[in-house]
């Protein structure tokens, strides 16, 4: 594979599509190293979900904490109370669980841990998609491109941002767990719950009402009908 000699360092939130995003890395990076970032996030306990992910498949796991530095400057049903399925205070045309700029931020986090290990070339790997997804400008392709463009400038060093899922919908993302023999895995080792519940169902765990839960419970009935 092209990557297959180098080493790539994965964003582990714990949920669906970074599991899916690990077994593509595992399959086309010689090493893989996990970030997984705490930032007072309301579900907080997919972090948890994100060390049994990353001790499953046997990679080495940093986790930062930013505290409520999100939390300070931005509104969000992550971060602060309300109704998931409402629309954005600031932004209308945006869910209320939008984050502005967190990808931006936690890109940041990640290619500056991989550059303090001496990376010449930084290759980082997401579960952005923008297929079956929430809306959020963010996870965009356009925007994890220039993203890429931004970061190489400002360390001085080639970065690339890899997003196996990008153009994939959820349940050809059950498939890419399904081919690799892990299905029950990201059935009951993720957790991609906005309210963080962690009730077991047949499509993974969650409440089965929020946004997410509502993508993946779809995704799994298309993935489960298409067999």
């Amino acid at each position: 594979m092209e990557f297959i000699d180098k080493k790539g360092y994965i964003l582990l939130s714990g949920g669906q599509d970074s599991f899916a995003s690990l077994i593509w890395a595992k399959e086309n990076f010689e090493e893989v190293e996990a970030v997984s970032i705490l930032y007072a996030q309301k579900h907080k306990q997919e972090i948890e979900y994100a060390k049994r992910v990353a001790e499953h498949f046997g990679i080495r796991q940093s986790i930062y904490d930013i505290g409520d530095f999100l939390q300070s400057i931005a509104n969000s049903t992550l971060l602060q109370d309300g109704d998931h399925n409402q629309k954005h205070e600031v932004a209308s045309h945006l869910p209320a669980s939008f984050v502005p700029n967190r990808n931006g931020l936690f890109f940041t986090i990640a290619s500056n841990h991989a550059y303090r290990n001496g990376e010449k070339h930084i290759h980082l790997i997401t579960g952005t998609c923008q297929t079956d997804y929430s809306g959020y400008p963010d996870c965009r392709d356009s925007y994890i491109k220039s993203k890429a463009v931004e970061l190489s400038l400002g360390l001085d060093c080639p970065v690339s941002i890899h997003t196996p899922l990008m153009w994939l919908n959820k349940a050809q993302t059950f498939e890419i767990a399904d081919k690799a023999g892990k299905i029950n895995e990201i059935n009951t080792l993720t957790l991609t719950c906005y309210n963080g519940v962690e009730d077991q169902n047949p499509w993974g765990r969650g409440c089965g009402n929020c946004p997410s839960c509502k993508l993946r419970k779809a995704g799994y009935e298309e993935f489960t009908h298409s067999k």
